[in-house]
């Protein structure tokens, strides 16, 4: 995070912060069961929103060019779509705890984001085409679904580990009902299957158009750490719909399968950048970043 251009670090730093504050204000929303808890909440969300779109602006402009091409904007957009999501969702889950789970499931991508944050890279020209948006897109919608799915199989299981221990009445009013979570669970893995299934086609068609130019051949993209974790999370991800209804699977193997497939595509997404050095990227290696720092 340190290597950001100073206004990127300051607006990405509130960020977090803010995060923090969601997150405290969950817990005592658990607690208190304040009404006013709720308002602060979706204020905040909305700041980092706010805050994450001009960090994305600010890299798109420094760049020139769409930004979320990097793992670091990536973040950053799930940041604004789980904001987005949990905005809408408010307006008819009021339960405290679906509520709270929202707000710290930001404060963990924050922290992600901090993890993989580096200053704007430009984009090689061979890969300046419609499909990088797309497949920009396509990934970051696929990852806030996988993720709201996860948040969704924990107060899942969550919820049915208390019903089973008889604390139903610890439930009552706080958390969404079993059938709702399990469903929410479904649609969000449904939703984040097609928006994979669009991210590997148009990522295809990118590494059609661009290998030659980056001097890679396609095994160097099918042995990249990044690409293998995906495509294994879309097999999961298919096998586990395709077999949910041929064998009938209980929710608590879906949502444990769920916490899975959510995990190995956050570790395509970050732990590939950190632990991997994957070269799944597209900015041209003989452009510095220094022009775009001094840009700020």
């Amino acid at each position: 995070m340190l290597q950001l251009p100073p206004l990127e670090m300051l607006l990405f730093l509130a960020i977090v912060l803010v995060s923090i504050g969601s997150g405290v204000i969950g817990c005592i929303q658990i607690t208190k069961d304040n009404a006013r808890c709720k308002m602060l909440l979706i204020a905040l969300t909305m700041v980092q929103i706010i805050l994450a779109a001009v960090v994305l602006a600010l890299r798109g402009t420094a760049a020139g060019h769409f930004p979320m091409t990097d793992i670091f904007e990536s973040m950053l957009a799930l940041i604004v779509l789980i904001g987005f999501t949990f905005i809408v969702l408010s307006m008819f889950m009021r339960q405290v705890w679906f509520l709270s789970v929202m707000a710290w499931l930001l404060f963990v991508v924050a922290l992600l984001a901090a993890a993989v944050a580096k200053p704007a890279s430009a984009l090689h020209e061979a890969a300046k085409t419609p499909w990088v948006a797309l497949h920009a897109i396509s990934m970051a919608l696929a990852g806030t679904m996988i993720v709201f799915a996860a948040a969704m199989s924990i107060l899942f299981l969550w919820s049915r580990g208390r019903l089973k221990n008889k604390q139903a009445l610890k439930l009552f009013g706080k958390m969404p009902t079993i059938e709702r979570l399990e469903s929410f669970n479904l649609f969000a893995l449904q939703l984040s299957f097609v928006m994979l299934t669009f991210g590997l086609l148009s990522g295809i068609g990118l590494i059609a158009a661009t290998s030659y130019d980056l001097g890679m051949t396609i095994g160097d993209w099918l042995t990249d750490s990044k690409i293998v974790l995906i495509a294994v999370s879309w097999i999961l991800l298919l096998l586990l719909l395709i077999l949910r209804r041929v064998l009938a699977f209980s929710g608590k193997v879906i949502a444990q399968a769920t916490l899975v497939v959510c995990f190995l595509i956050l570790f395509a997404f970050v732990g590939s950048e950190i632990f991997c050095k994957s070269d799944h990227g597209f900015s041209d290696k003989s452009e510095t970043t220094v022009s775009f720092i001094l840009r700020y």
